[in-house]
């Protein structure tokens, strides 16, 4: 079945308050890449397939990390929870999924 209109009016109203969260990160590792302050390789011939293998490793298990740990703490800290995280499992039921969920 469909989820409803209102569901999926409250779906956008989520997502459009996440938005700012969610472009921060990418937007602070953009500037730390135009200033200069990290390493960013235009190819992997500028270091080789035993480093790229090596950096992307790091940033893997460095993403995958905090990705759980901030997930983790959207459930510990209440307010957070309460705020921000409670509506997402709000969207667990086939009825209630749309592409904003």
């Amino acid at each position: 079945s469909m989820p409803t209109q209102e569901s999926v009016l409250k779906q956008i109203w989520v997502t459009m308050k996440a938005m700012p969260l969610y472009t921060a990160l990418p937007t602070f590792s953009e500037y730390l890449i135009e200033h200069g302050w990290t390493k960013c390789f235009s190819g992997i011939d500028e270091i080789g397939w035993p480093m790229y293998i090596f950096y992307l490793t790091i940033y893997l298990v460095f993403v995958e990390f905090g990705i759980y740990w901030m997930h983790r703490e959207l459930h510990d800290i209440k307010p957070l929870y309460k705020y921000l995280h409670a509506t997402h499992h709000i969207y667990n039921k086939q009825n209630t999924l749309s592409p904003f969920a």
